[in-house]
């Protein structure tokens, strides 16, 4: 982290200009002195576990491809994409008003905790 040159440019400039020539330095000094340097010369990015996550970005693109496509879904009901099955009438009436049932939630606390007396800190009941 750089921290008090970061609304300099001159020294900001030098010390951007500067670290791969620091580094340079940095392995011909560890050379010189026989201290094994690095020896991995490419970019962290092509590391195995990044090609094991494109492959499953790969693979999860494929199971896209099969399934519903929500833009173009004609009913009415609720269904999970993936497994093109309707979610039950109850968690469906609660998804379709997580807004209001939010509202109420937060009303609720608003009256018990910051207009009453009971600590803004206490539990709040799930009822």
């Amino acid at each position: 982290m750089i921290m008090g040159i970061t609304q300099n440019a001159s020294p900001r400039e030098r010390f951007f200009l500067a670290a791969p020539e620091v580094s340079r330095l940095t392995e011909e000094a560890h050379a010189m002195a026989g201290i094994p340097t690095a020896t991995r010369k490419e970019h962290p990015d092509l590391s195995p576990a990044v090609w094991t996550s494109q492959e499953n970005v790969v693979r999860l693109k494929s199971v896209v491809r099969y399934s519903i496509n929500p833009m173009k879904y004609e009913g009415e009901d609720l269904t999970n994409i993936s497994t093109k099955v309707a979610v039950p009438a109850e968690v469906q009436k609660d998804v379709c008003n997580q807004d209001d049932i939010g509202q109420k939630a937060y009303g609720k606390f608003v009256e018990e905790h910051i207009t009453n007396e009971v600590n803004v800190w206490a539990r709040m009941n799930s009822t």
